[in-house]
């Protein structure tokens, strides 16, 4: 029972087609189907250097905003495997949970380093300087609602696949994040420039 359940799951998730789309399919259709492949990779290319050579050419701060949307993805990604596996069970808010721990994460190692760099324009608002002053009370106090969040929704009888995904999480918070701080660390350290 449990193989045909994992098995409909499989169909669920969305496969890819191969086609490149009905414009494009038209204007290389007198190609050979090698040649389109290599002109679609070629076009892309050219598209993503040149995005990302303006994203470098605007600086630091972009650098930082691209890293982030870099992520972000990744972590959608990786957590979206964790939970197909586990989809059939309908664990309550475990995908926003997730998303939780991540903006968490963000904040406790982020802030910090942002606050050095930034310091000048954060201390000039009264409420920023509250965030400033206390943002290891405030990143421990954000991670404890959030794993009470996650004893609130454990089921019974499901306890070890969930405690699964939450360790499953933490890892995936472990690798994405800590490489996204290294990164920005060396963007703002110049180390790239």
């Amino acid at each position: 029972m449990l193989i045909h359940r994992i098995s409909g799951l499989t169909k669920i998730i969305p496969q890819d087609t191969g086609s490149m789309g009905e414009l494009v399919d038209s204007v290389l259709a007198p190609l050979p189907a090698r040649w389109r492949n290599w002109v679609v990779r070629g076009v892309f290319t050219i598209i993503m250097v040149s995005m990302f050579s303006f994203i470098v050419s605007r600086g630091p701060t972009w650098l930082m905003a691209l890293v982030f949307a870099i992520q972000f993805k990744c972590f959608h990604e990786i957590i979206s495997i964790g939970l197909a596996v586990y989809r059939m069970y309908d664990f309550p808010w475990f995908r926003l949970l997730s998303w939780y721990f991540l903006v968490t994460s963000n904040y406790f190692i982020f802030g910090e380093s942002l606050i050095d760099y930034w310091a000048i324009l954060l201390r000039k608002d009264n409420f920023l300087h509250f965030l400033i002053n206390y943002h290891r009370l405030i990143s421990f106090g954000l991670y404890c609602v959030g794993f009470v969040w996650f004893v609130l929704s454990l089921k019974k009888g499901y306890y070890m696949r969930q405690f699964s995904l939450f360790a499953w999480t933490h890892i995936t918070l472990l690798l994405i994040v800590c490489q996204s701080f290294f990164i920005i660390q060396n963007i703002f350290q110049g180390t790239i420039w």
